[in-house]
Formats: C-alpha cells, structure tokens, sequence
C-alpha cells in the first residue's frame, strides 16, 4: 500500500500522514512546492497551468485529495471564489486525466469534502447526504467539487467524506475563538443560534484512515459528531473549560456582514448534520459530545 496525499501539509494532511507513517505505510504528498514538514517525498503541481509530475504516481495504491483554497483565509471577492472552486474542480480533473493516460490500477480515491454543501442557512431540518446541495456559493462549490471526483468510479473505489468545522487545538475556527475568549472579547455571532456542525481532529484523520484500510467502505458520508450545537453553546462550553466569562454582548450581524461580506453567512447561518451513515458501517467517533472534546483538547 502506497498513498498519495494532495494538500499534505495542511492541517488534515499533516495528521493524516503521521497516522499513516506510524502505520508503516509509505506516503507522498503532491505539492505546490518542494517544502515539507514531513519526511515524506514531494512532487510538483500546478493545476493552473495543468501540470503534474507524473512521477508521482509510481507504485501509488490509493489518492487522498485534500488540496484546495482556503474557504475563510481571504474574502470572497469574485477572483477569490473561482480559485477556491478551481483548486477543488480542476485538481481533480488533472489528476483523474493523468492516471486514465497513463493506464494506473488506483485501489481508492478518498477525498474530502464539507457540510457546506448543505447551505448557509437557517433550519431544524437535520441534514443527510441524500438531501439536495443547496444553491449558495458553498453550496454550488461542493456540488461541482464531488461532481468531479466522483469520474473516478468508473476506475476506483470512491469515498467522499463531507467534514464538519474540525476542532484542533492549534489551527482552524476552534483556537480562534478560544483566544478571544482567553482575551475577554470572546462573544456568540449574530444571533448564536446557528449551528455548528464538528468533529475532533482525532477522529476526522480516524475515519480518513478507516476508509482508505477498508475495502468496504465506499460513498458519501457526513463526517460530524452526533452533538448539535449551536454557536452560542459553542462559545459558552470553551468559556467553561477555559475557567473564562463571557462578558460581552453578541457580535451584531451587519457588523459580521461588515467585515467579510458574503463569508459571513457562513459564520451566521448554520444546520443540523447527521452522521446516521458513519453508523450504519460502525465507524464509531471517540467524541460525541463537545464537552468530552474540548475537555481532551483543554486537557
């Protein structure tokens, strides 16, 4: 077994591949450029210009694509969506172009994707993955970002995993907030009714390493916890754990709407997510419930 990793040294990727080396299994990441973290081997790309080591794929088992721009690392200015489309889109043509060209046997293609697909908005509905993309920017975004992956069926065993907002002590939403709680300045957005749907870092890269070792796990999965929490429990429970108190109001929407535009409906409006199908293949989460995570990440 031999898996390629896209987007290895980002925060999934990084986890990903220290789980898989002390597994003794080989890994490579394909990169933008030769820098890594990791003692792994590195291979150039550049889905702009469509170009591609091929090199990289020699002995290659299985691909695990995580590459893509960052959803909420700049605003969304029109050039800035088409690349944070683009990135997901056409990566994932690139690579699918090379392995038919080149004739390889790839066992797996596991790939990420996001419970935006199910929209910014504002429901009790719990959400499935046989429920319909909603039409917003994220929305559209997953929709044509699975649409592309799922071309390798035709060669592959495919797993499509939808994450939920990764809660990680050093990087993503979670440090974020618990800093400004740490700080005294830490509040629910808008309203704080909507909602969050998570999961803890260990057990996003364990379900990652389930479905690349299972040969039978295959689909669309919802990779979230089965806690519902809305952004106001959120904020409250890091407070607790921190020994913090929330003095300040809640952050106003049009000030959110101020700063970031359209990504704020992303921050303000959110749903229910079910994991019912991680269940049904006994894929079992170590953190369930927020207060058990954020009590090992606060540990």
């Amino acid at each position: 077994m031999k898996i390629l990793i896209t987007g290895g040294s980002g925060l999934l990727g990084s986890a990903l591949t220290k789980k898989l080396l002390k597994k003794n299994i080989e890994v490579v990441h394909l990169t933008r450029n030769k820098s890594s973290k990791n003692d792994v081997k590195n291979y150039l790309w550049n889905w702009k210009k469509n170009e591609i080591d091929e090199n990289c794929f020699t002995g290659v088992t299985h691909i695990v694509h995580l590459a893509g721009a960052g959803i909420a690392d700049k605003p969304w200015t029109q050039k800035r969506k088409e690349q944070i489309v683009k990135s997901r889109v056409l990566t994932t043509r690139l690579m699918l172009s090379k392995i038919i060209e080149l004739n390889l046997p790839i066992s797996a293609f596991i790939a990420a994707s996001a419970v935006g697909i199910y929209g910014a908005q504002i429901s009790e509905k719990i959400f499935n993955e046989e429920d319909e993309p909603f039409e917003d920017f994220l929305g559209n975004c997953c929709k044509q970002w699975e649409k592309s992956i799922d071309k390798f069926e035709t060669m592959s065993r495919v797993v499509k995993l939808r994450l939920g907002v990764i809660l990680d002590k050093n990087q993503g939403a979670l440090p974020r907030i618990a800093n400004m709680v740490k700080n005294g300045i830490g509040s629910p957005l808008g309203d704080g009714q909507q909602y969050m749907p998570w999961i803890h870092m260990e057990d996003a890269i364990n379900i990652f390493f389930e479905s690349i070792i299972n040969e039978k796990i295959s689909g669309t999965f919802n990779v979230v916890s089965s806690d519902y929490i809305t952004n106001s429990e959120l904020t409250k429970k890091i407070s607790e754990v921190l020994n913090k108190k929330i003095w300040l109001p809640n952050v106003p929407s049009f000030v959110l709407k101020f700063l970031y535009g359209e990504m704020a409906d992303t921050i303000l409006k959110g749903v229910k997510v079910s994991n019912e199908k991680l269940k049904e293949i006994e894929l079992k989460l170590k953190y369930e419930k927020i207060e058990d995570a954020l009590s090992e990440i606060y540990s």
